[in-house]
């Protein structure tokens, strides 16, 4: 393989997928072509998504869901028992386990949950889905749907937590 190639090739799997790069194997792995490439590779996983500083929120539509809903599973997508009680939301673009504050663009109210599921269905266009107790800080429970900004936090301490 060329070096051209080698290097048009790694732009193309970099430009695709950006948390998979691939390495010479070694420095001194050199061809008549060039360095030698191969399935040396690293994937690395951010502790979370961090939005770009120029834009530190996502835009979109939420939506609540509750265990009186039907279709809703006992347990969320990452295990846990489902409470809509709690202060927890579903979404895809965020892992478990990252905190983010979900605030009405209407209203300028806020509130911090914890992502533990997975959600809402893609085909419905929305950004998260929050539990009916989150959902209700931020809006009346009858509106349905709201337009928020969404960005990951550090994870609160207990007791901002208490005090909500």
């Amino acid at each position: 393989m060329r070096e051209s190639t080698a290097k048009l090739l790694v732009v193309m799997i970099l430009s695709a997928a950006p948390l998979l790069w691939a390495e010479p194997l070694s420095s001194s792995a050199e061809s008549p072509a060039g360095p030698v490439f191969g399935a040396q590779a690293t994937v690395s996983l951010p502790a979370h998504r961090i939005p770009a500083p120029e834009n530190p929120r996502e835009y979109g539509t939420a939506s609540w869901y509750s265990e009186t809903d039907p279709f809703i599973n006992k347990h969320t997508a990452n295990g846990e028992v489902f409470d809509d009680s709690k202060l927890t939301c579903a979404s895809w673009h965020f892992p478990f386990g990252t905190y983010l504050e979900v605030q009405n663009l209407s209203t300028g109210k806020s509130v911090v949950c914890r992502v533990n599921d997975r959600g809402p269905s893609k085909r419905l266009h929305r950004l998260i889905d929050l539990t009916k107790t989150a959902f209700g800080r931020i809006a009346e429970l009858k509106r349905g749907l709201i337009k928020v900004s969404v960005r990951p936090v550090p994870r609160p301490k207990p007791e901002d937590v208490k005090s909500r």
